[in-house]
Protein backbone atom coordinates (compact mmCIF):
# COMPACT_ATOMS: atom_id res chain seq x y z
CA UNK A 1 0.00 0.00 0.00
CA UNK A 2 1.59 3.42 -0.94
CA UNK A 3 1.09 6.62 -0.25
CA UNK A 4 1.45 9.98 -1.85
CA UNK A 5 0.46 12.45 0.70
CA UNK A 6 2.32 14.26 2.96
CA UNK A 7 1.32 13.76 6.60
CA UNK A 8 2.53 16.49 9.60
CA UNK A 9 1.29 17.21 13.19
CA UNK A 10 0.11 20.72 14.93
CA UNK A 11 1.79 22.13 18.32
CA UNK A 12 -1.84 22.05 20.05
CA UNK A 13 -0.82 19.08 22.09
CA UNK A 14 1.92 20.88 24.30
CA UNK A 15 1.18 23.88 25.99
CA UNK A 16 2.24 27.32 23.64
CA UNK A 17 5.65 27.80 25.49
CA UNK A 18 6.46 24.62 24.98
CA UNK A 19 6.53 24.72 21.05
CA UNK A 20 9.72 23.85 20.60
CA UNK A 21 9.40 20.59 22.17
CA UNK A 22 6.63 19.82 20.07
CA UNK A 23 8.93 21.00 16.86
CA UNK A 24 11.28 18.67 17.73
CA UNK A 25 9.58 16.10 19.07
CA UNK A 26 7.42 16.22 15.77
CA UNK A 27 10.79 15.97 13.63
CA UNK A 28 12.14 13.12 15.41
CA UNK A 29 8.92 11.13 14.89
CA UNK A 30 9.49 12.18 10.76
CA UNK A 31 6.60 14.12 10.15
CA UNK A 32 6.80 16.15 7.17
CA UNK A 33 5.38 19.36 7.89
CA UNK A 34 4.51 21.22 11.85
CA UNK A 35 1.71 23.81 12.50
CA UNK A 36 1.05 26.00 15.39
CA UNK A 37 -0.53 29.23 15.77
CA UNK A 38 -0.45 32.71 14.82
CA UNK A 39 0.51 34.07 18.64
CA UNK A 40 3.24 31.39 19.26
CA UNK A 41 4.98 32.56 15.65
CA UNK A 42 4.80 36.18 17.34
CA UNK A 43 6.02 34.97 20.58
CA UNK A 44 8.84 33.50 18.67
CA UNK A 45 9.29 36.00 16.46
CA UNK A 46 9.71 38.97 19.02
CA UNK A 47 12.46 36.17 20.99
CA UNK A 48 14.05 35.63 17.93
CA UNK A 49 13.38 31.98 17.94
CA UNK A 50 11.66 31.56 14.77
CA UNK A 51 15.06 29.61 13.53
CA UNK A 52 13.82 26.30 15.53
CA UNK A 53 11.66 24.87 12.75
CA UNK A 54 15.35 24.51 10.23
CA UNK A 55 17.50 23.85 13.51
CA UNK A 56 15.14 20.78 13.74
CA UNK A 57 14.37 20.05 10.50
CA UNK A 58 10.96 20.29 10.01
CA UNK A 59 9.09 22.51 7.70
CA UNK A 60 6.47 25.22 9.00
CA UNK A 61 3.27 24.74 6.66
CA UNK A 62 0.67 26.17 8.16
CA UNK A 63 -0.68 28.74 11.46
CA UNK A 64 -4.17 28.37 13.14
CA UNK A 65 -5.36 32.12 13.55
CA UNK A 66 -8.36 32.74 15.61
CA UNK A 67 -9.98 35.80 15.72
CA UNK A 68 -13.36 37.49 16.68
CA UNK A 69 -15.28 37.42 13.67
CA UNK A 70 -18.77 38.60 14.75
CA UNK A 71 -17.85 42.48 16.86
CA UNK A 72 -17.25 44.93 14.22
CA UNK A 73 -16.01 46.88 17.39
CA UNK A 74 -12.81 45.02 17.06
CA UNK A 75 -12.45 44.56 13.41
CA UNK A 76 -9.30 46.98 13.27
CA UNK A 77 -7.46 45.27 16.25
CA UNK A 78 -8.23 42.28 15.05
CA UNK A 79 -7.23 42.97 11.18
CA UNK A 80 -3.68 44.15 12.52
CA UNK A 81 -3.22 40.94 14.70
CA UNK A 82 -3.95 38.91 11.36
CA UNK A 83 -1.34 41.25 9.08
CA UNK A 84 1.21 40.57 11.74
CA UNK A 85 0.71 36.49 11.87
CA UNK A 86 0.54 36.25 8.15
CA UNK A 87 3.65 38.19 7.73
CA UNK A 88 5.49 36.41 10.08
CA UNK A 89 4.24 33.03 8.64
CA UNK A 90 5.08 33.77 4.69
CA UNK A 91 8.27 35.06 5.56
CA UNK A 92 9.08 31.61 6.95
CA UNK A 93 8.04 30.10 3.97
CA UNK A 94 4.13 28.19 5.16
CA UNK A 95 1.51 28.99 2.84
CA UNK A 96 -1.52 27.87 4.82
CA UNK A 97 -3.85 29.45 7.19
CA UNK A 98 -5.68 27.39 9.31
CA UNK A 99 -8.45 30.51 10.41
CA UNK A 100 -11.55 30.11 13.00
CA UNK A 101 -13.48 32.84 15.03
CA UNK A 102 -13.09 33.38 18.62
CA UNK A 103 -15.51 31.22 20.93
CA UNK A 104 -18.90 32.63 21.36
CA UNK A 105 -22.35 32.07 23.65
CA UNK A 106 -23.37 29.20 21.72
CA UNK A 107 -26.83 28.84 23.72
CA UNK A 108 -27.72 32.18 22.58
CA UNK A 109 -25.50 32.74 19.07
CA UNK A 110 -27.35 33.05 16.31
CA UNK A 111 -25.51 33.04 13.08
CA UNK A 112 -28.08 34.72 10.63
CA UNK A 113 -27.29 37.87 13.16
CA UNK A 114 -23.78 38.11 12.04
CA UNK A 115 -23.36 36.34 8.77
CA UNK A 116 -23.02 39.20 6.49
CA UNK A 117 -20.52 41.00 8.68
CA UNK A 118 -18.64 37.66 9.30
CA UNK A 119 -18.42 36.92 5.53
CA UNK A 120 -16.92 40.04 4.54
CA UNK A 121 -14.31 39.88 7.46
CA UNK A 122 -13.40 36.13 6.64
CA UNK A 123 -12.98 37.74 2.51
CA UNK A 124 -11.16 40.97 3.84
CA UNK A 125 -9.25 38.69 5.68
CA UNK A 126 -8.55 36.41 2.94
CA UNK A 127 -7.42 39.30 0.57
CA UNK A 128 -4.93 40.67 3.22
CA UNK A 129 -3.27 36.72 3.90
CA UNK A 130 -2.98 36.96 0.12
CA UNK A 131 -0.83 39.82 0.00
CA UNK A 132 1.63 38.15 2.30
CA UNK A 133 1.47 34.76 -0.59
CA UNK A 134 -0.50 32.79 2.09
CA UNK A 135 -3.81 31.30 1.67
CA UNK A 136 -6.86 31.20 4.19
CA UNK A 137 -9.08 27.85 4.58
CA UNK A 138 -11.50 27.85 7.40
CA UNK A 139 -11.69 25.92 10.14
CA UNK A 140 -15.52 25.29 11.59
CA UNK A 141 -14.36 24.83 15.46
CA UNK A 142 -16.46 23.82 18.33
CA UNK A 143 -17.44 26.47 20.78
CA UNK A 144 -17.07 29.18 17.91
CA UNK A 145 -19.50 30.98 15.51
CA UNK A 146 -19.03 28.08 12.54
CA UNK A 147 -19.46 24.87 14.43
CA UNK A 148 -22.78 22.74 13.18
CA UNK A 149 -23.55 21.22 10.13
CA UNK A 150 -26.09 24.11 8.82
CA UNK A 151 -23.17 26.81 9.72
CA UNK A 152 -20.92 25.52 7.79
CA UNK A 153 -23.16 25.22 4.69
CA UNK A 154 -24.38 28.78 5.47
CA UNK A 155 -20.82 29.74 5.63
CA UNK A 156 -19.68 28.36 2.34
CA UNK A 157 -23.02 29.26 0.83
CA UNK A 158 -22.13 32.72 0.92
CA UNK A 159 -18.33 32.74 0.87
CA UNK A 160 -16.41 33.06 -2.59
CA UNK A 161 -14.81 29.91 -2.33
CA UNK A 162 -11.95 31.24 -5.06
CA UNK A 163 -10.86 33.11 -2.17
CA UNK A 164 -11.90 30.94 0.62
CA UNK A 165 -10.59 27.22 1.01
CA UNK A 166 -11.73 24.74 3.58
CA UNK A 167 -9.66 23.47 6.37
CA UNK A 168 -11.72 20.77 8.21
CA UNK A 169 -11.01 19.45 11.77
CA UNK A 170 -12.97 15.76 11.29
CA UNK A 171 -12.98 15.83 14.93
CA UNK A 172 -13.83 19.36 15.47
CA UNK A 173 -16.63 18.49 12.64
CA UNK A 174 -17.79 15.02 14.37
CA UNK A 175 -17.94 16.83 17.67
CA UNK A 176 -20.16 19.25 16.68
CA UNK A 177 -23.02 16.74 15.50
CA UNK A 178 -22.41 16.21 11.97
CA UNK A 179 -20.53 13.53 9.64
CA UNK A 180 -17.67 14.62 8.96
CA UNK A 181 -17.01 11.97 6.25
CA UNK A 182 -20.29 13.58 4.72
CA UNK A 183 -18.76 16.84 5.15
CA UNK A 184 -15.38 15.48 3.34
CA UNK A 185 -17.14 14.14 0.38
CA UNK A 186 -19.12 17.11 -0.20
CA UNK A 187 -16.73 19.96 0.00
CA UNK A 188 -13.81 17.73 -1.38
CA UNK A 189 -13.38 20.39 -4.16
CA UNK A 190 -12.35 23.36 -1.93
CA UNK A 191 -10.32 21.62 0.61
CA UNK A 192 -7.04 22.38 0.91
CA UNK A 193 -5.53 21.14 3.79
CA UNK A 194 -6.96 18.41 6.61
CA UNK A 195 -6.85 18.75 10.28
CA UNK A 196 -6.93 15.22 10.74
CA UNK A 197 -8.36 14.19 14.56
CA UNK A 198 -9.90 11.34 16.22
CA UNK A 199 -13.20 12.12 18.59
CA UNK A 200 -14.47 9.56 21.16
CA UNK A 201 -17.95 9.88 20.53
CA UNK A 202 -19.83 11.57 23.44
CA UNK A 203 -19.29 14.93 25.07
CA UNK A 204 -20.83 15.68 28.07
CA UNK A 205 -21.87 18.98 30.13
CA UNK A 206 -22.08 20.17 34.31
CA UNK A 207 -24.84 22.06 35.59
CA UNK A 208 -23.06 24.83 34.02
CA UNK A 209 -23.09 23.97 30.83
CA UNK A 210 -18.99 23.45 30.65
CA UNK A 211 -17.85 20.88 28.87
CA UNK A 212 -16.65 17.54 30.97
CA UNK A 213 -13.57 16.49 29.68
CA UNK A 214 -14.00 12.52 29.77
CA UNK A 215 -10.65 11.47 27.65
CA UNK A 216 -8.04 13.54 29.09
CA UNK A 217 -7.81 15.01 25.76
CA UNK A 218 -11.14 17.54 25.20
CA UNK A 219 -13.18 14.36 24.35
CA UNK A 220 -11.10 13.43 21.71
CA UNK A 221 -8.15 10.57 21.58
CA UNK A 222 -5.36 9.73 19.63
CA UNK A 223 -6.59 8.16 16.55
CA UNK A 224 -7.53 4.73 15.42
CA UNK A 225 -9.37 5.10 19.03
CA UNK A 226 -12.35 6.85 18.61
CA UNK A 227 -15.48 7.16 16.00
CA UNK A 228 -13.94 8.96 12.95
CA UNK A 229 -13.99 7.40 9.87
CA UNK A 230 -9.98 7.94 9.41
CA UNK A 231 -9.73 5.17 6.84
CA UNK A 232 -11.94 5.96 4.59
CA UNK A 233 -11.28 9.57 4.58
CA UNK A 234 -7.81 8.54 3.95
CA UNK A 235 -8.71 6.73 0.85
CA UNK A 236 -11.16 9.92 -0.64
CA UNK A 237 -7.99 12.28 -0.52
CA UNK A 238 -5.26 10.04 -1.65
CA UNK A 239 -7.50 9.36 -5.15
CA UNK A 240 -8.81 12.40 -5.57
CA UNK A 241 -7.13 15.76 -6.54
CA UNK A 242 -6.35 17.40 -3.13
CA UNK A 243 -2.80 17.93 -3.08
CA UNK A 244 -2.54 19.62 0.84
CA UNK A 245 -1.17 18.24 4.16
CA UNK A 246 -2.80 15.93 6.26
CA UNK A 247 -2.05 17.59 9.57
CA UNK A 248 -2.68 15.43 12.67
CA UNK A 249 -3.97 17.08 15.62
CA UNK A 250 -4.63 16.27 19.53
CA UNK A 251 -6.50 18.77 21.50
CA UNK A 252 -4.28 19.41 25.00
CA UNK A 253 -6.16 18.59 28.40
CA UNK A 254 -5.42 19.24 31.89
CA UNK A 255 -5.40 15.28 32.73
CA UNK A 256 -3.86 14.11 29.86
CA UNK A 257 -3.55 10.34 30.16
CA UNK A 258 -0.16 10.05 28.63
CA UNK A 259 2.15 12.69 27.72
CA UNK A 260 2.31 14.74 24.36
CA UNK A 261 5.22 12.75 23.19
CA UNK A 262 3.63 9.24 23.90
CA UNK A 263 0.04 10.49 22.25
CA UNK A 264 1.88 11.75 19.27
CA UNK A 265 3.73 8.75 18.47
CA UNK A 266 0.35 6.55 18.85
CA UNK A 267 -1.13 9.23 15.73
CA UNK A 268 2.43 8.36 14.22
CA UNK A 269 2.28 4.69 14.17
CA UNK A 270 -1.55 4.76 13.33
CA UNK A 271 -0.40 6.78 10.19
CA UNK A 272 2.18 4.22 9.68
CA UNK A 273 -0.52 1.46 9.72
CA UNK A 274 -2.39 3.38 6.77
CA UNK A 275 0.21 2.76 4.90
CA UNK A 276 2.27 6.24 5.69
CA UNK A 277 6.22 6.56 5.20
CA UNK A 278 7.99 8.46 8.38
Amino acid sequence: MSRKLLVGHTAITWPDNRVEDAVKCCASLGFKAFETFGWVLAALKEQNRMDIFEKHGIPLVSSYFSLDIVNPDVRSDEMEKLELWGSILGGAGGKWVTFGGNGVPRRTFKLAEHRAYLVDFIHEAAKRLNEYGVRLNFHPHTGTPIETAEEIDELFGNADTDLIGFAPDVGQIEKGGADSLAFLKKYLSIVRLMHFKDYSGSVDFDADGKEIDTSGFTCYCPLGRGVVKLPEMIDILENSGFGGYIMIELDIGKNMPMTAEEAVTINRDYMVSQGYAF
